[in-house]
């Protein structure tokens, strides 16, 4: 049972990871535009550099994989 939970919190991390790295993408797009204060830069950046720490984490923690980009 306990190898039950353990793929069970496997694919929810897959899951997580999947869609924080929708959310990176979009602040990837989001830097990309012109006309970005400064400031709206940093957040985004800042932003960003947390959510592909989470990612890392978790696939470290759960022994997944690079996802390849679409």
């Amino acid at each position: 049972m306990g190898n039950d939970i353990d793929q069970v919190s496997r694919a929810q991390a897959e899951v997580l990871i999947t869609e924080l790295e929708r959310v990176a993408d979009g602040l990837v797009d989001r830097l990309e535009r012109t006309g970005l204060t400064s400031r709206d830069v940093t957040s985004a950046r800042t932003e960003l550099y947390e959510v592909r720490e989470h990612v890392r984490r978790l696939q470290h923690t759960y022994a997944i994989g690079a996802q390849p980009s679409v």
